[in-house]
């Protein structure tokens, strides 16, 4: 079967809905469409005649993906949706119907937060898949009629249909996945992703997937497309030899981003040694937590296995706050591992959210001096955008601190107030002569960092 795999354009460019939290980057950053990718390739190996098409790190207009769709006349049309992107979404995946008859259904986190809602904005969308969509996806592929196909929700004489949940993909299929890296290198233009952090250019990919920790209140994933799945991991002699294809086939590839939720220690220790056992070469990054398992010693082996960075959600320093977002961490496990970081020579990204509950302007004065404080290399800060689903939206809701536009809203504290609150807060962090000072102390880094913050700094700025 002839298939589209597409993440729509979208009205403003560094626009992300395959990200864990959708919506423009400050930074530019374009996200790989990870899922859509791996999905690829697994219809590939069942050789079905895919396209996968990334309309925001293409810059195309809906016009463009039209003519492309026309041109390759696609028999099943897979288009990532996102609530933020609803409306130049469902455009798009009624333009596909129009111009190619093909069978259209909308994928991603989103697709499971109001199924039925999402159905009834197009007569024109003939289903939808509901948490992990890619086997999914290949059994609409090979023809296996709509009733049999589990978490897919779907029309019939007008009614909507919810077919029973499937399982996790477990870990036998996800080492069945052919290497997604591959699929970027045949399907996408590599250079026209970036992310703030890592080398440029870079590649990502999943050692496992779903959050081992899976708790807190504000993540859309462990709530939505991973719903109920453990955290399950690929066989590190299948993560080892990917490694190596990108060392081999794609030599210009400067990093490789692991993109599990967050990788543990135990995990990191298990990739770091298989490395070093391999005698591979490669410089790589993770998202991890800042809690007490990601000792000295682990992190020291991660960098003796090319680890470069760190990419750490420390959120808050007021111990509430961190307890109302079931964050599982203290401050002082949150020094104490930026201290083992530093020591083992390991860069970090912190990210920080102002604006969760418990949230006051005392607070966030408190947790912008403690950013100050710690020994990272880049920061962000941002208010949390509250989904369906998740814990921290019906708590929201519970409270009545939601505005019109869904947005936090707390009595003396606006969502307008808490952007505001962000601004000045990465002024106060960049701006000062103890940041600029270890930004000096690092050449290698300098012109990263020059380039990350000509992007920044228009929003830094505004009004």
């Amino acid at each position: 079967m002839k298939v589209l795999v597409l993440n729509p354009p979208y009205y403003r460019q560094s626009y992300n809905r395959v990200a864990r939290w959708d919506g423009v980057s400050i930074s530019k950053t374009i996200w790989y469409p990870i899922y859509l990718a791996y999905c690829t390739g697994l219809l590939e190996k069942y050789d079905h005649d895919v396209r996968l098409i990334d309309g925001v790190a293409d810059k195309l207009s809906l016009e463009e993906v039209l003519v492309k769709v026309k041109h390759f006349s696609p028999d099943l049309a897979v288009i990532n949706y996102s609530t933020l992107s609803t409306d130049i979404d469902i455009a798009t995946a009624e333009g596909i119907k129009d111009s190619s008859d093909s069978y259209v259904v909308l994928v991603g986190p989103c697709c499971s937060i109001n199924p039925e809602r999402t159905l009834l904005i197009s007569k024109k969308v003939d289903g939808l898949i509901r948490r992990e969509f890619d086997y999914a996806v290949l059994e609409l592929a090979t023809g296996l009629p709509e009733n049999k196909i589990k978490n897919l929700s779907w029309k019939r004489s007008g009614k909507i249909i919810h077919n029973v949940e499937r399982p996790p993909v477990s870990v036998d299929q996800l080492n069945e996945f052919p290497f997604v890296t591959d699929v970027y290198n045949r399907h996408l233009k590599i250079r026209n992703y970036h992310q703030a952090p890592q080398l440029h250019p870079f590649v990502d990919l999943f050692t496992g997937r779903s959050c081992y920790w899976g708790k807190c209140t504000f993540c859309l994933w462990p709530y939505t497309i991973n719903k109920g799945a453990p955290y399950r991991t690929r066989k590190m002699e299948n993560v080892i030899e990917e490694l190596r294809f990108i060392d081999e086939s794609l030599p210009f590839v400067r990093e490789v981003y692991i993109q599990d939720d967050t990788l543990p220690a135990w995990r990191a220790r298990e990739l770091s040694s298989a490395i070093i056992k391999d005698g591979l070469d490669i410089t790589w990054s993770c998202y991890t937590r800042s809690d007490a398992t990601m000792t000295y010693e682990t992190l020291q082996l991660m960098k003796n296995a090319g680890c470069r960075a760190l990419h750490v959600g420390y959120e808050s320093t007021d111990p509430q706050i961190l307890k109302n977002m079931r964050k599982g961490t203290t401050v002082k496990t949150m020094d104490a591992f930026t201290d083992a970081a530093n020591k083992a020579g390991l860069m970090i990204h912190a990210d920080f959210i102002l604006g969760l509950p418990g949230e006051t302007v005392e607070t966030i004065k408190k947790t912008i001096a403690w950013a100050k404080k710690l020994e990272v290399d880049s920061y962000q800060f941002i208010v949390p955008k509250p989904y369906p689903n998740t814990p921290l939206y019906d708590w929201l809701v519970k409270e009545k601190c939601l505005d019109e536009n869904g947005q936090v809203n707390y009595p003396g504290l606006s969502y307008e107030e808490l952007c505001e609150w962000t601004r000045t807060a990465m002024k106060e962090c960049f701006f000062r002569w103890g940041y600029i000072k270890r930004i000096l102390s690092n050449p290698k880094e300098i012109g990263r960092v020059i380039s990350v913050g000509l992007r920044t700094l228009p929003h830094i700025l505004s009004d």
